[in-house]
């Protein structure tokens, strides 16, 4: 009946582990049921000829070894452990053995307690149990157990038996078909150190968003996770081989899953592997603080840059040079425009400019002219002064009707420029990498001055979000970061962040290279993706639409502090007028004097 049972179970092939001569009738009924055979006494049992028989029969049986151990309780109990032991030093090949391996023991009622308390590490194993001749097929009775997990542990129940078989082999071995049965695997988390976004478990503060899709993972997989913290509370650094961190946890196997917003990057995928699909995307920003404007400057300069003013002021001078040269040139301008014949050059001049003046303010001019070329020049610029001034009042209309806010830095080469900021980046993120690899000038010149910075202030590299933030609110200091985090922070309005157009990556949770559980992970966060969960999760850590800043009314009063420039510009031509006309007045006293020739 045993033969039966091994055949509805599917085995191809089975690595048979023994204290005593099987029966020859047994290995006989194997070999011409087509399961190959490969028996083992362990009389001499040691965890070496252990290992050595793995070797021996990986190349021999399936990948996926299955074992029948027959032998008594004690034995059986001593072969478990140290298969464990040899799973856990062969944690680095492609196949974990104590994942996908399947163990059926033979022995009785009265073994289940012992095997329980023995606390094993082997995932698939089932009991079998034969009342009647053990390996013959003229057995009365038979019964079979599985040891399956549930929330308060592990325990063995019962499996149906027809006629000595099984009709599903997942209800012997059902983490093929119910999951994972409620089993316990072990996730490695950061603790959020930037104050917003966290939920508090167990007595930690975790990154809520991950600590959500972590849930709707467990509930997917019917597993429970147990949240670790990593030796190191960074994200992992690469020295010499040997990871910190988040990914030195996954590279030596002490964790199942970093559930964390783990970049995906190349570096990381040579000791780890990374779920699909994506738990979200982010880019690298700068934050920094905006700092309060003074408003006590020449707010009618601004709507135009200084260039603009440059180019401008150099039409205007073009335009009157252009247009004296014409009236000079033609021989009737003078009374075309109803200038005294004789009119100097001074005078000639001075009626071009006032009339390129009166078109640039559209006042026109009581000037005519009869020739084309005079039209034509004044044409064109009042149609030029006319979209300028419209572009002008637009936006000094905005300047007193909002507020605007200029940042200190627009871009990488501009921040870098900047000495008077201090940088700094978390030297365990993807961060360093983009830095580190960069061959943009600007980007190179932030790394080595925050290189420069970190041997009198070691904090410009931590990994802790909450110093960094606290020198951003202090002022003149730019936090490179990725902008997930920053959204962590969106209700602090006076934090503000640059798109450095560069880093833009995708996060995924991360298991240890060739782990056993990447593909259930996959499908199940497929699953969650598909569904739409995980976008909600999302939404529900991350709002699209508010950012808990207050806004001010539309259309706003424009205070005098506001506009005290045109009172200066109304003053400084009144002054200048007056100016000129004292010395008109002198002037014209001072020819009335002189005698006639």
């Amino acid at each position: 009946m045993l033969v039966q049972l091994l055949m509805s179970l599917n085995w191809q092939s089975v690595l048979v582990l023994h204290h005593q001569e099987l029966d020859v009738h047994f290995g006989r009924s194997l070999e011409a049921s087509g399961i190959l055979i490969v028996d083992y006494n362990i009389d001499s049992f040691t965890e070496e000829n252990l290992r050595t028989i793995l070797l021996d029969v990986e190349t021999m049986l399936d990948p996926r070894l299955n074992v029948l151990i027959v032998c008594d309780v004690t034995s059986a109990v001593s072969v478990l452990h140290q298969l464990s032991r040899v799973c856990g030093t062969r944690s680095n090949s492609s196949v974990d053995l104590c994942h996908v391996s399947q163990v059926l023991v033979v022995g009785t009622s009265d073994d289940l307690p012992v095997l329980l308390d023995s606390n094993l590490q082997v995932e698939n194993m089932a009991v079998y149990g034969e009342y009647g001749s053990r390996y013959q097929g003229n057995s009365t009775k038979s019964r079979m157990w599985t040891l399956i997990f549930h929330p308060d542990g592990r325990a063995f129940t019962d499996v149906a038996l027809f006629n000595g078989a099984v009709r599903d082999p997942t209800d012997v071995f059902p983490n093929l078909k119910y999951g994972y049965n409620g089993r316990q695997l072990t996730a490695v988390m950061k603790d959020n150190s930037f104050g917003y976004g966290d939920i508090e478990v167990n007595m930690r503060k975790l990154f809520g968003f991950p600590y959500k899709v972590l849930n709707l993972l467990a509930d997917a997989m019917n597993v429970s996770f147990r949240i670790i913290p990593p030796r190191e509370d960074e994200w992992g650094k690469n020295v010499n081989g040997s990871w910190t961190g988040l990914i030195g946890m996954l590279q030596r196997r002490e964790a199942d899953l970093a559930a964390d917003i783990l970049t995906i990057h190349s570096d990381r995928t040579s000791v780890t592997d990374y779920i699909l699909p994506p738990i979200c995307e982010t880019r690298q920003v700068i934050m920094y603080k905006q700092e309060d404007e003074d408003d006590q400057d020449i707010i009618l300069l601004r709507p135009f840059s200084l260039y603009v003013y440059i180019v401008f002021g150099a039409c205007l001078m073009a335009c009157i040079i252009f247009l004296s040269s014409c009236i000079l040139i033609q021989n009737n301008e003078f009374e075309s425009r109803k200038c005294q014949p004789g009119a100097s050059k001074v005078q000639t001049i001075t009626q071009a400019t006032f009339e390129i003046l009166g078109a640039t303010l559209k006042q026109g001019s009581r000037g005519k002219s009869s020739y084309n070329s005079d039209r034509i020049l004044v044409a064109g610029w009042w149609l030029f002064t006319t979209v300028t001034s419209a572009v002008y009042c637009g936006a000094i209309m905005t300047v007193f009707a909002i507020k605007l806010e200029t940042p200190p830095f627009s871009n990488v080469a501009e921040l870098a420029a900047k000495d008077d900021y201090k940088i700094g980046y978390d030297s365990s993120s993807i961060t360093e990498n983009i830095l580190q690899n960069s061959k943009k000038s600007d980007v190179r010149t932030i790394k080595r001055r925050v290189q420069d910075l970190s041997t009198r202030d070691p904090d410009v590299y931590s990994s802790n979000g909450t110093k960094h933030l606290q020198r951003v609110w202090d002022g003149h200091y730019a936090y490179m970061t990725d902008l997930l985090l920053t959204g962590l922070n969106n209700a602090s309005c006076k934090l503000k962040v640059i798109n450095t157009k560069s880093g833009r990556a995708l996060i995924a949770f991360h298991v240890p290279k060739w782990s056993p559980f990447k593909h259930d992970f996959r499908n199940s966060m497929s699953y969650i993706s598909d569904s739409g969960l995980l976008h909600k999760a999302f939404q529900e850590w991350f709002p699209p639409t508010s950012d808990g800043c207050s806004k001010d009314d539309f259309p706003k009063a424009v205070s005098l502090a506001k506009i005290q420039s045109i009172f200066l510009a109304v003053g400084g031509g009144v002054a200048s007028g007056f100016m000129i006309l004292a010395v008109e007045v002198v002037w014209y006293k001072t020819h009335q004097k002189l005698p006639e020739k």
